[in-house]
């Protein structure tokens, strides 16, 4: 069995470019994330050659935004401080047309993050990067969003943009046996952004 479906859709050379520019411009990702995968997810974006900034502080994540080539929001372990912060990472993401990708971990199970949820996708053209429980948790508010890559994580893995639709099997099933796998591809997935306009 192939690994990637619809072959005739992925442009192996564009997705190589992408990764040879992340290596080349090595773009900082400001990532707030879940504080379980903040290790996991700092070292895979330093292995893929782009630079993790982690600030958490609400003083400051918007100053760090300012510079970075994309931004991450992960709601993993949501708290008081992330909260307050992640609109104005919100903020910074619509006014400078920074790319965002917003993981929404447990977003099924939890009245506040599903809220959380539905104000970030208020914000058009970013990619949501869940699993498939997450995924069809947002199903609703995602149908209704603008320009909403969907990203649906697991033993294959689901792209659809737009009116693209790709398949690629990666997966393993070890990997869901790892803390942050899912959290550090969300970031990855955020340093293509910063160099490719269109995810």
């Amino acid at each position: 069995m192939s690994a990637v479906m619809a072959m005739d859709r992925l442009d192996a050379a564009r997705v190589a470019s992408v990764l040879a520019r992340v290596a080349e411009t090595r773009p900082r990702v400001q990532c707030l994330t879940n504080t379980v995968a903040q290790n996991i997810t700092a070292n895979m974006l330093l292995a893929f050659g782009a630079i993790p900034s982690m600030a958490i502080h609400v003083d400051e994540v918007a100053a760090m935004a300012e510079g970075a080539g994309a931004i991450l929001i992960n709601i993993g372990t949501i708290n008081a401080e992330s909260e307050l912060a992640i609109p104005k990472l919100l903020e910074v993401a619509r006014d400078r047309g920074k790319p965002l990708v917003f993981d929404p971990v447990f977003v099924e199970l939890s009245p506040l993050r599903l809220h959380i949820a539905r104000e970030v996708l208020r914000l058009p053209n970013l990619v949501v990067r869940g699993n498939a429980t997450e995924m069809t948790a947002l199903a609703f508010d995602l149908a209704a969003a603008e320009g909403v890559t969907r990203v649906t994580t697991g033993k294959v893995d689901r792209i659809e943009s737009g009116a693209a639709r790709f398949s690629v099997a990666h997966g393993h099933k070890l990997m869901t046996k790892v803390t942050g796998v899912g959290c550090a591809a969300g970031a990855l997935i955020a340093a293509c952004c910063a160099v490719e306009a269109d995810p």
